[in-house]
């Protein structure tokens, strides 16, 4: 991998992971598509270093609204009325994804990291996020019950080609959350998996030195200001349009990446 493909792959890390269009289904696809030679580079540590990156543009983006949220839940305990915490709601959201992420992570990194399974999830999401906007009421507050429900669909982009940003905000929208309210939880949710997944996998991770050590650096910085780009674009795209357009880039992906199969085959 050259210092010019870490700097196209780190953007594309950063814009597609919080764009609902599957971060994993491109970092699958594009390498296989083009024939990228990741050779001189630790996949593991690759991939390691661009969702660290991500997750400081996520923690840059939103780091605001935590310190509201932190200063809320802290003037609702005061009062008593601490059971409608919103960092509460976040921790049980979280905890679908950090069980199934524990028991199906192997397994689906082994056998669905494949541009097959990338094709059915995107044509699958791209559906449900249509309906989604078809039948959108935006009429409920974030309960505990709708916040368990939206972290176990975190959980289901453990698959590639979903997308966590893509399930969890249609998802929201389908129980009856405002857009921007779907939104920006879904990314507050996505906080501490990300951050944990990161940590977690950096236990792999040695000290990086020598001439390819650039590579990483290069694609977790190209990640984390692309990742800025993408999320902030995304919030205010979001408060006028719909996640059309998202779907339909999804299934149009999802073809050209079977067309691509036909070609070879």
């Amino acid at each position: 991998m050259t210092i010019v493909q870490s700097v196209l792959i780190g953007a594309m890390q950063g814009v597609t992971e919080f764009l609902p269009i599957s971060s994993s289904a491109h970092l699958i696809a594009v390498p296989w598509l083009f024939k990228v030679d990741s050779g001189n580079v630790d996949k593991l540590i690759y991939d390691v270093m661009v969702h660290f990156g991500t997750a400081f543009a996520l923690l840059a983006v939103y780091t605001g609204k935590i310190v509201y949220m932190c200063k809320d839940d802290l003037a609702k305990m005061r009062t008593g009325s601490f059971r409608d915490s919103l960092i509460l709601k976040i921790a049980l959201g979280t905890v679908p994804a950090v069980v199934l992420g524990l028991i199906f992570k192997n397994p689906i990194e082994y056998y669905l990291r494949t541009p097959y399974v990338s094709v059915f999830s995107l044509i699958g999401i791209s559906l449900l996020m249509l309906l989604a906007e078809r039948v959108h009421m935006g009429e409920r507050g974030i309960s505990y019950s709708l916040a368990l429900l939206i972290g176990t669909a975190q959980a289901v982009a453990l698959i590639p080609g979903v997308s966590r940003s893509g399930i969890t905000i249609t998802m929201g929208i389908l129980l009856g959350l405002r857009r921007r309210e779907a939104v920006d939880f879904a990314f507050l949710l996505s906080i501490p998996v990300v951050f944990g997944v990161s940590f977690f996998e950096a236990r792999h991770v040695p000290l990086l030195e020598g001439v390819d050590s650039l590579v990483y650096v290069v694609g977790a910085f190209c990640a984390f200001l692309s990742g800025i780009l993408s999320l902030t674009f995304l919030i205010q795209y979001l408060k006028h349009h719909t996640l059309d357009v998202f779907a339909y880039y999804r299934v149009g992906l999802a073809l050209l990446i079977l067309a691509f199969i036909a070609i070879r085959s």
